[in-house]
């Protein structure tokens, strides 16, 4: 009873001490807690902006697995075994040098000296985990890595081109180390990563599956840079930066159905590729299904210049009544086909469009960009066997064989000469109307540039 009683004066005493306090400071009191809730608020709503002021929000578009996300958008964090110099020759990069055998089948990859990942242990051959489908990978020793093919393939270091981690880890080798992966399943929504060094910033990627949907993130600020096909929703947006690129590494194709009624001629799908008015197209324009800045293009190729003319006389060969196609497209080619549409029927060719999501399993003519590759190696693309990737239905005993000696042989003069013919061959058939490479717009908030100047070159 006597502990009970003391505790209760206790308490009695302290609130009568306290109320007499607020009774005499009262507006003290007040001004000091208004004060203090007041700036817990403000840093409570301005540090989200604080922490993301160095940051740089980087959109890109496509959608990727961890396993496929190329090495152009992960050099930050890491680099790759072989990389493709600008005329898509491979060079070392974590390599330094690699061996080929006689018959073509087995390549060793030499790793360079004094090679750490981001926890500071050495990099050991044993640690490198590559996954090629049909390609036996073994480490040989620390700073050695064998790769036993089927068949022999010139172009295989381009598959070295991606990504290398430390087993089980997110490890890298680059200026930058991964910090969180968002996914949603196996589809990559987001990367963010940390530098090094604090005078670096950190850098947030973020994907997204369609152009539009990376245009939209840039107008509301969830991303700082990107580049899409398109400046033109922002031709008046005072605070973005618009560099201007062609994109070597795409073509925009026309992909010719061979096996159809009308196109099966070689005469109608020269005579469509003439009638094909190609001035104004947003890009430069190429007549060749290798990149021009290849050290295997061919530039002596036959040109399809406007004429329509030629074109009326090629196609009335055909001797169909009232040829009709329908055109198929991809949604950010609309402009392309409506063109193509209006060029295509002033030669008397009746064109029906149809937007597609995604390659269409069966198309008369299919507009889209063709991704290229670094190797001019296009025997997945143009090869008769190819069913799943020949698309355009493409059969020609001559160009399969200049697609079969060219990657059979590791002779770079050898394989140029073959690609030469290839090209040569192929354009004279048209399969499919090679236009243009693409302009892209690399979009950049101007207050975020000081922050991307700082980004390392790669």
């Amino acid at each position: 009873m006597f502990f009970i009683s003391t505790r209760a004066r206790r308490v009695k005493f302290w609130w009568h001490l306290a109320c007499a306090y607020f009774t005499r400071y009262w507006l003290r009191t007040i001004i000091s807690l208004s004060v203090v809730l007041t700036a817990g608020l403000a840093i409570f709503n301005i540090w989200p902006a604080i922490s993301r002021s160095n940051v740089v929000t980087i959109g890109h578009v496509g959608t990727y697995t961890i396993e496929n996300i190329p090495t152009e958008i992960l050099g930050l964090a890491t680099q790759s075994l072989i990389r493709e110099d600008s005329l898509g020759k491979p060079i070392p990069s974590l390599a330094s040098y690699w061996t080929v055998s006689d018959d073509g089948k087995t390549y060793v990859v030499f790793l360079k000296d004094n090679l750490k990942w981001h926890d500071s242990s050495p990099i050991n051959a044993k640690d490198i985990s590559i996954a090629i489908s049909n390609v036996q990978i073994n480490a040989l020793n620390n700073k050695t890595i064998e790769f036993r093919l089927p068949n022999p393939m010139a172009s295989f270091p381009e598959a070295l081109d991606k990504p290398v981690f430390k087993t089980n880890s997110f490890y890298g080798t680059g200026q930058y180390r991964i910090v969180n992966i968002d996914r949603v399943g196996s589809i990559v929504k987001k990367i963010d990563l940390h530098p090094n060094t604090s005078n670096l910033p950190r850098v947030a990627i973020k994907f997204y599956q369609t152009e539009e949907q990376a245009i939209n993130a840039l107008k509301i600020g969830e991303i700082k840079q990107a580049s899409v096909s398109s400046s033109q929703a922002f031709e008046t947006w005072p605070n973005l930066t618009v560099e201007k690129q062609t994109d070597e590494k795409e073509t925009v194709t026309v992909f010719l159905n061979n096996q159809d009624v009308l196109l099966s001629s070689k005469d109608a799908r020269q005579g469509l590729n003439f009638a094909i008015n190609r001035a104004g197209l947003d890009g430069e324009i190429t007549n060749s299904p290798i990149s021009k800045a290849s050290w295997a293009y061919n530039d002596s190729l036959k040109k399809y210049d406007y004429n329509i003319a030629k074109a009326k006389e090629l196609l009335s060969k055909t001797d169909l009544k009232n040829p009709k196609i329908t055109l198929s497209y991809i949604t950010n080619l609309a402009k392309v086909a409506q063109k193509i549409k209006s060029d295509w029927e002033a030669v008397g060719i009746k064109v029906d469009l149809k937007e597609e999501k995604s390659i269409p399993d069966n198309f008369q003519a299919f507009l889209v960009v063709n991704k290229l590759t670094p190797d001019p190696d296009q025997y997945a693309i143009w090869h008769s066997t190819q069913k799943n990737t020949n698309i355009s239905k493409y059969k020609n005993v001559k160009i399969d064989k200049l697609l079969e000696d060219a990657r059979t042989t590791n002779d770079e003069k050898t394989r140029r000469d073959l690609y030469f013919d290839f090209q040569k061959f192929l354009v004279e058939d048209s399969p499919a109307i090679f236009l243009y490479h693409p302009h892209k717009y690399k979009l950049t908030y101007k207050n975020t540039q000081s922050l991307i100047d700082k980004l390392p070159k790669y």
